[in-house]
């Protein structure tokens, strides 16, 4: 995954908010439909899938894709079957295409899928931020985030009661946006066997660091925490504080301020990074 400075993610944020301001949207949640009849885009009635059989595409590089910006005929094409929650984010996605500059530009004479993989990649994860930008009102979201205890319980409040957004979305947001040093793990449970019994681990999916965040977090490592385990099948509480143990510098175990939420099948820790 390429990394983006920021002064990069500065400019597409400047970009969401002049789309933002262009078309009198002011305040969220913001409707995808909307901003695409902005746009004067359209969903095609067509199956993707058929679309990716026909540009020859091997298997996995067909799965990756989710949706498709024919950006002379003004539409958007997405795969079957797509949950709309995929779909209202894929809508922001393609308008980034289509909006930013330097993408509309080039996909006029040149789509996507014959660009170096490279790329491809990059301008994937610019639209990727153009969406989150946009469906996060750009600067707005700090003075929202600012007006609770800084934490994934005000997170949540952000994306069930302002933005209508999935957790997953908006912590990753909430963490990426903050000066705060801290980082969001997002743990996926693991069921292993062991002695003729099940028990539940739970392993390291990916973590995204605030930009302040200077520690590192291992790479598919896994742990077992009873507490953090029950949070599965108690999910109702809110976000509860804690304490967890990282491997830190040089190999040296610390114990860490955290705070985790669960949303029934995914796991996702706060860790603050000492002072």
């Amino acid at each position: 995954m390429p990394r983006i400075n920021n002064s990069a993610k500065d400019i597409i944020r400047l970009e969401a908010e002049r789309f933002l301001a262009e078309y009198g949207f002011t305040s969220p949640p913001l409707p995808p439909d909307e901003a695409l009849a902005a746009r004067k885009l359209e969903v095609t009635p067509l199956s993707l899938d058929d679309l990716l059989i026909r540009a020859n595409l091997l298997p996995e590089e067909q799965m990756k894709i989710q949706a498709m910006l024919d950006i002379n005929e003004r539409s958007i094409t997405f795969r079957q079957g797509l949950p709309l929650q995929k779909q209202s984010w894929g809508k922001l996605h393609e308008i980034g295409h289509e909006f930013l500059p330097w993408h509309r530009e080039l996909f006029y004479y040149c789509p996507l899928l014959w660009l170096p993989a490279d790329i491809q990649t990059q301008l994937e994860v610019e639209a990727d931020m153009f969406a989150a930008e946009t469906f996060f009102f750009g600067s707005k979201f700090n003075e929202y985030a600012g007006e609770g205890e800084f934490g994934l319980n005000t997170a949540k409040i952000l994306a069930d009661t302002i933005y209508g957004t999935s957790y997953h979305a908006t912590f990753a947001h909430f963490v990426e946006q903050s000066e705060v040093p801290c980082c969001l793990v997002i743990w996926k449970p693991l069921e292993i066997s062991k002695d003729g019994a099940q028990q539940i681990q739970l392993k390291l999916h990916y973590y995204l660091p605030s930009r302040n965040f200077k520690g590192h977090i291992t790479h598919g490592m896994t742990i077992k925490d009873e507490d953090l385990i029950g949070l599965l099948t108690d999910y109702s509480i809110g976000a509860v504080k804690h304490k967890i143990k990282v491997n830190g510098y040089r190999g040296k175990t610390q114990l860490l301020d955290a705070e985790s939420f669960s949303n029934s099948y995914n796991i996702f820790t706060l860790i603050f990074q000492p002072k």
